[in-house]
């Protein structure tokens, strides 16, 4: 369920009426101290979303959204389940404006983030190093690559330039840190016939990174952020860059190369599996102005992926040739 607590400056017959047609379960109405009114509504999360896309056209009023965790006595929906249609959004819990607080506004380059970035790749180039499965698995799980490519798929379904600038920055900057680290670091290193390397890329390589897209998207979207760690270790975005960082430096350049070609892999599956995911969601503009723009970079995006998915494929059939 869901609170939306609506500042109502002007028009407030306009919020009234609506509360009898967008399957709401109780509703508070008082006036505020600056003389403005206040509409509390109780909402399921599946109805929350219709609401909000309802309330963003009008600019009378401020909407505060608040997740709930249970109510006593425990609400009984009176909404009967025949007046519910399926629709392929369905599985959305959380709002559009929610997403933008989870998915778009994390992605920035603080200090944080960077030390992030710089802490998760010693910690897994230390783990290859020493041949350590679980120091690699914990390399993964605070290393911040996710977010980056979650943030550009829900930037690019949205036709949001703000987030996907960001998104792109903040990748951009991660994954150079980590190469810079990686090479310098291998290049001291000299000798690395010890360690595991990348085995050869291959189509399940491809087919898991969308899984783990797929996954990710819908974990974000339907409010279970915690199964998002499962995601960050199933992607395994952090621990090819690396080893081919660490391989570049010691001149092993048919290794790296192998592994560079999965971080790319990787990369490029997780945004298409991104987009196609908040697609089908249903996350889109409210303005048909943005819709139409948002469309046309949607499409754009999935083309020039596609296009890069294409290459990767064509990639592994030369390198089995060459095997």
């Amino acid at each position: 369920m869901r609170l939306l607590e609506v500042i109502v400056k002007d028009k407030p017959e306009e919020i009234e009426k609506l509360l009898d047609e967008n399957h709401v379960i109780e509703c508070w109405t008082y006036p505020s101290d600056k003389g403005e009114k206040i509409i509390k509504i109780l909402i399921q999360d599946e109805h929350a979303s219709d609401m909000l896309a309802i309330l963003e056209k009008s600019h009378y009023h401020r909407v505060i959204i608040y997740p709930i965790e249970g109510t006593m006595p425990k609400v009984e929906s009176s909404i009967k389940k025949e007046d519910d249609k399926i629709r392929i959004g369905k599985f959305i819990a959380i709002s559009k404006e929610e997403l933008y607080h989870d998915v778009g506004e994390p992605v920035s380059l603080t200090v944080n983030y960077i030390l992030m970035v710089v802490l998760s790749s010693f910690v897994a180039g230390i783990g290859i190093l020493k041949d350590n499965i679980a120091i690699i698995i914990g390399a993964m799980v605070i290393a911040p690559f996710l977010g980056p490519n979650m943030s550009l798929a829900f930037g690019t379904i949205l036709g949001d330039w703000s987030i996907i600038r960001k998104s792109i920055s903040a990748g951009i900057v991660a994954t150079t840190l980590a190469l810079i680290i990686s090479m310098i670091w291998g290049y001291a290193a000299g000798d690395l016939s010890e360690i595991t390397f990348d085995p050869a890329i291959n189509y399940q390589d491809i087919l898991l990174a969308l899984i783990c897209g797929f996954a990710g998207v819908i974990s974000v979207i339907s409010g279970q952020g915690a199964t998002l760690v499962g995601v960050m270790v199933a992607a395994a975005l952090l621990p090819p860059l690396m080893r081919g960082g660490l391989l570049l430096g010691a001149e092993d350049y048919r290794n790296a190369i192998n592994s560079f070609l999965i971080f790319i892999a990787n990369v490029i599956s997780l945004n298409i599996a991104g987009i196609v995911t908040f697609y089908l969601a249903g996350i889109k503009p409210s303005n048909w102005w943005e819709k139409g723009v948002a469309k046309k970079k949607t499409r754009t995006a999935l083309i020039i992926w596609t296009i890069a998915l294409i290459i990767i494929i064509l990639s592994i059939v030369l390198i089995r040739s060459w095997n």
